[in-house]
């Protein structure tokens, strides 16, 4: 805008309400001062008749000199250097704040640090603390029992006292390196094992009563020494525990319960050592005094007893030995320490469900537990949380199953068999991979053998076995059938040359084989 006085550009332009004239402000307001007329036609003109025109601030107008190329080339560089210095500030000021947001974010991390490391040491220190009150009445609780204990062939069974528990408190760091070292070994070796002599699936179809055991009531109840398979534990609705030998035939030992409820699971430990659970809400663990090389086992001690609230509807054995996990209809699962007469911790306490089986994952990582409302419940050991559960399932989850290769797990009510693949828990795809209905069946039993390759299912009056081959499908198909009631029903390892059931209907447990 040029100036009508000064004929230059204007740097603050007016116009005249008047006259439409452009002027420089400072110059018009003078001339008005002076003499209150219009400067081009001499008509009077107030300083309210100028209207203030608005131009951008941060452009400047251009020098009547700028309209040759010489100076053009001049401004162009003029603006071009406050380009590049404006640039090289905003750089500067760029990298100070990377610089203090660096700086935070390493002390954001440093103080999420500090909070694991407390956290943990809390965790510790409880879990430190309640086992010490175990150990104190475990110690207190033995030492009642030894100045009770004899040396008769039939054991006595003391009360057991309900141990504190917490679903809070995580599994102690060093059990948890034991079983995740245990779990990376037996990984490394599952592929390399081989079963030469395992049992052909002709042979089993051949399998008959090669002996049966009478007992004085119906046992529940049965388990296979994997370390000797000899021997056959037997758990009977009587409240007792049996011990059989097959080599001398003949019921070596009877451990005697402290009530007649019936016992519902019973499992050999290593070194000679058996835990049982029964209705009476007592898990038991007893220990022979003899060398298992002997073939004696007729003096029994009591060594630990653990109590829940309710019946303990099932107890597994981890792959290391020393640790047990229970279910039971007080809406909680708990993990034992056998060795050491502990409580370690619970699980499935919030959820507030009762539990009517369990059993641990081979690998020992995790575990499975049944529920009265046909779910199966997967936790993992370390972070106690409940990873993923399975279902399709009617009614409650009676008895569970894993193959030792790790692959599948198996789950029973009444008369349903579900086959679940876990490979393909973690995906899009369905993990419930086959369905075995046996109608007009009460089921009791399902038992993978050592091999993966052979599943017994025993119902209430008949003894189905089942052939198991991951390449097929579907993978499990029927290679034999035997008319028998059962209560329970195990294979040998591991070998699987022959497989014990017990009788619904009579005090009689049956040995098959050929």
């Amino acid at each position: 805008m040029i100036c009508a006085i000064s004929g230059s550009t204007t740097e603050e332009p007016v116009i005249s309400t008047k006259t439409g004239n452009v002027y420089e402000k400072r110059l018009i307001e003078k001339y008005i001062d002076t003499n209150g007329k219009e400067p081009t036609t001499g008509e009077p003109l107030g300083l309210s008749d100028l209207i203030t025109v608005k131009i951008g601030k941060t452009v400047k107008p251009r020098p009547t000199t700028a309209t040759s190329i010489p100076s053009m080339l001049q401004l162009f560089q003029n603006e071009w250097d406050s380009l590049m210095l404006e640039t090289f500030t905003l750089k500067q000021q760029h990298e100070t704040v990377r610089q203090e947001l660096a700086h935070s974010m390493y002390q954001y991390d440093a103080a999420c640090r500090v909070i694991a490391r407390l956290v943990k040491e809390r965790d510790a220190a409880r879990s430190a603390l309640a086992n010490a009150r175990n150990i104190v009445q475990q110690q207190q609780q033995q030492t009642n029992n030894n100045n009770n204990n004899n040396n008769n062939k039939d054991v006595e069974m003391s009360s057991a006292s309900t141990p504190s528990s917490s679903e809070d408190n995580l599994l102690d760091s060093t059990i948890y390196k034991r079983i995740a070292e245990k779990s990376e070994e037996l990984i490394k070796t599952r592929k390399e094992r081989t079963h030469q002599s395992l049992a052909e699936p002709d042979a089993i179809k051949q399998f008959k009563v090669s002996a049966n055991v009478e007992t004085d009531c119906q046992i529940k109840s049965l388990e296979v020494n994997s370390q000797d398979n000899n021997l056959i534990a037997m758990g009977g609705i009587n409240g007792n525990v049996y011990v059989y030998s097959r080599e001398t035939n003949e019921l070596c030992t009877a451990i005697k319960g402290t009530s007649s409820a019936p016992i519902n699971k019973v499992l050999f430990a290593p070194n000679n050592t058996i835990v049982s659970a029964g209705s009476d809400a007592v898990i038991r663990v007893v220990k022979g005094g003899e060398s298992p090389s002997k073939k004696t086992y007729t003096q029994y001690k009591s060594t630990y007893q653990f109590a829940h609230k309710a019946s303990v509807t099932d107890i597994s054995l981890h792959v290391l030995g020393d640790y047990i996990i229970s279910s039971s209809l007080d809406k909680s699962l708990n993990m034992y320490d056998i060795v050491n007469g502990t409580h370690l911790t619970s699980f499935g306490q919030s959820q507030q469900l009762c539990y009517t089986s369990v059993a641990f994952h081979p690998d020992g990582m995790f575990f499975a537990a049944g529920t009265q409302n046909g779910v199966v419940k997967i936790f993992d050991l370390k972070s106690k949380v409940n990873s993923f559960n399975f279902q399709g399932l009617s009614t409650a989850v009676n008895c569970i199953s894993f193959s030792e290769n790790g692959y599948y797990l198996t789950a029973a009510d009444n008369n349903t068999v579900k086959l679940f693949d876990l490979r393909k828990a973690a995906t899009k795809n369905s993990p419930d991979i086959q369905t075995i209905t046996l109608d007009n069946q009460q089921i009791k039993s399902i038992n993978f053998d050592y091999s993966s390759q052979y599943l017994g299912v025993a119902s209430s009056n008949q003894i189905n076995l089942y052939s198991c081959k991951s390449k097929q499908k579907p993978p499990i198909s029927s290679i034999h059938s035997i008319d028998s009631d059962c209560l329970d029903f195990k294979w040998a390892r591991p070998n699987s040359n022959f497989f014990v059931t017990s009788s619904s209907s009579k005090n009689i447990v049956n040995i098959f084989s050929n």
